[in-house]
């Protein structure tokens, strides 16, 4: 018996163990795990010493495209996804013009379908004005919906009595809601201050946004999502602290989820105060205590998801705030990293293998709509492979960024743990750090059951 492709040799890792096994492949989807004679391949590749991961689905990315091109584009960004070990990226709303209705997100969808070099999903955007959209978004397979406590990237911010409405309108269909959450109105205060105070150091940055205004907005939501049963995820939570409220809400029963990106695994107030605009982003860094305790919540299962919050910009842009730290732009690259930041942290006896696939792939692709064809590689599930060599050592360089930006904010950094061969739906996207997928390849995944 033959089937298109056979993965021989390697020890398939998923959240619940991990055991050695074939992956068989036929027509773009797993057929079976283990060792079985007499079944060949049309292509069979050696994962001999090799580790088999379900691919990455990347809750968090910022394309820019259509709109901010100068910064990344569907392709460009997909590629570098590829690469970094994301097989399905969910972008976000903020392109141009933003998704906010069913017209705009179908003709995101088209546009992207021509680009894409891996598979896609869709977050459309909430603001006041357009709850009465929200379920025709949904219909057509939107996975979530992407709102902000704050203003931020020109973002309308959502206050409580405008989040209580989104929530409700929600339920009605079983939505869900992905929350930036900082409080505005401390926000606005301490950027008062501090710019009649003439500072412009970096550690602006970090007394703008200080820990309370994530607190008190992650408080906040979680009242009212706990009073009305509303399914929420909060994006790139910073403090184990915030941890410990979704999870307290978690016990009492709520639909209360948390998302974090490796940043707040490893950046601290130390490095911001070093490299300033190149660390600017939204929330910000924590003390390192902070960053430590990360991974043990992550361990502990209190940090559902690992994303990427890729948003890159342009490094003269960025540059911008070498001297004056308000004229840089908030965001960073981290779609080529995340996972090798994540396997590192493996390799470092911080958190386990499981673990982690269980953060990047399983759980996104199950709170998502997108589980069982994403985010695993049981029988069934599209052919969505990594295949990682645990034992390699790298440099992270800006010299080998795919992303258009072409830097890294961990530039420098030493990591081991490496994605040899992305795989989207049985065809290699990349290989040894470079992109080989074709534009156009990458499909549009709508949620399970959307339309229906």
């Amino acid at each position: 018996m033959k089937v298109d492709l056979v993965i021989r040799g390697g020890t398939i890792v998923l959240p619940q163990g991990r055991f050695p096994a074939d992956v068989y492949v036929q027509d773009g989807c797993v057929v079976a795990l283990g060792r079985f004679d007499g079944v060949t391949g049309k292509r069979e590749i050696d994962a001999g010493g090799l580790l088999v991961l379900p691919g990455a689905v990347d809750g968090h990315v910022h394309m820019m495209d259509p709109g901010h091109t100068e910064r990344e584009d569907c392709t460009t960004g997909t590629a570098a996804a590829a690469v970094g070990g994301a097989t399905t990226v969910i972008e976000h709303h903020r392109t141009e013009p933003p998704v906010l209705n069913a017209k705009i997100f179908a003709e995101k969808r088209d546009y992207w379908a021509k680009k894409a070099v891996v598979d896609f999903a869709f977050m459309g955007g909430a603001v006041p004005d357009n709850l009465h959209e929200l379920k025709g978004m949904w219909d057509m397979g939107a996975v979530a919906f992407k709102t902000f406590t704050c203003e931020l990237h020109g973002v309308t911010p959502m206050y409580p009595g405008m989040l209580q409405e989104l929530f409700r309108t929600l339920k009605t269909f079983n939505g869900i809601t992905l929350i930036h959450a900082e409080e505005d109105t401390l926000l606005k205060v301490n950027e008062k201050k501090l710019r009649e105070s003439g500072r412009k150091d970096y550690l602006v940055v970090a007394d703008w946004r200080p820990p309370e205004t994530e607190l008190l907005a992650i408080s906040n939501a979680v009242v009212l999502a706990k009073e009305i049963g509303a399914r929420i995820v909060f994006a790139h939570v910073s403090l184990c602290e915030s941890l410990r409220i979704i999870q307290e809400a978690r016990r009492a029963g709520a639909k209360i989820y948390a998302e974090s990106c490796p940043q707040y695994f490893y950046l601290t107030k130390e490095d911001l105060a070093r490299k300033g605009p190149w660390l600017k982003f939204a929330p910000t860094v924590r003390d390192p205590e902070n960053v430590a305790q990360m991974w043990r919540e992550l361990e502990l299962g209190h940090v559902d998801i690992i994303s990427t919050d890729h948003c890159p910009y342009p490094k003269e842009e960025k540059a911008a705030g070498l001297d004056d730290i308000w004229k840089a732009p908030y965001g960073i690259p981290g779609i080529e990293t995340t996972v090798r930041l994540m396997l590192n942290g493996v390799n470092q006896g911080k958190v386990s293998l499981e673990r982690v696939v269980q953060a990047l792939s399983e759980t996104p692709a199950k709170l998502y709509g997108l589980y069982p064809r994403k985010g695993t590689l049981l029988p069934g599930a599209d052919a969505d492979i990594l295949l990682v060599d645990m034992s390699a050592r790298e440099v992270l360089s800006n010299d080998t960024v795919v992303s258009k930006c072409k830097w890294t904010p961990y530039d420098g950094m030493e990591v081991q743990g490496k994605v040899v061969m992305t795989l989207v739906r049985g065809t290699v996207v990349a290989e040894n750090g470079r992109p080989v997928g074709e534009p156009g390849y990458g499909q549009f995944i709508p949620r399970l059951g959307a339309g229906k």
